[in-house]
């Protein structure tokens, strides 16, 4: 079992060498593979991030609300349609988050970690998920986690 991080998913779409190959690499060969609505959403806003970012120069959540609301999200569907065809081609069971609020504040605290990814990890320990395909290193700091590559 594996949990795939926005990060990896990111890099595969954008096949960024050499760590697409590696993402390729450890999805093809893993029988069980998962991410969870977190990852997904966090993905997609990295995706809006990139590309408002190369296009516009944007640099602030306030820039990119900005050109959301006068210019729509158009621009993002074709990458969302390949993130979806991604899931899709490497069987990746998309979860739902599972953590408290008392969880994800004591994993923070306890881990140094942000919000985010104390849900991923919660997650993970919930469904029983010790291996994590990320290149954050924060979930090293995690001891039911294996980090890999």
């Amino acid at each position: 079992m594996i949990y795939v991080d926005s990060n990896a998913l990111v890099y595969l779409l954008h096949d960024v060498k050499p760590k697409s190959d590696m993402v390729i690499g450890i999805l093809s060969s893993s029988d069980e593979v998962y991410t969870s609505l977190r990852t997904i959403e966090e993905s997609t806003y990295i995706l809006i991030r990139i590309y408002l970012t190369k296009h516009y120069g944007v640099r602030s959540i306030y820039q990119i609300r900005e050109i959301i609301r006068r210019s729509g999200l158009g621009f993002i569907k074709d990458e969302l349609t390949i993130l979806r065809s991604l899931i899709s081609e490497y069987n990746i069971v998309v979860l739902q988050d599972r953590a408290t609020i008392d969880e994800i504040h004591g994993t923070m605290i306890r881990y140094n970690l942000l919000p985010g990814d104390a849900v991923i990890a919660l997650t993970c320990k919930h469904y029983g998920i010790d291996t994590i395909l990320t290149f954050d290193e924060d979930f090293k700091r995690i001891p039911w986690i294996k980090v890999v590559p």
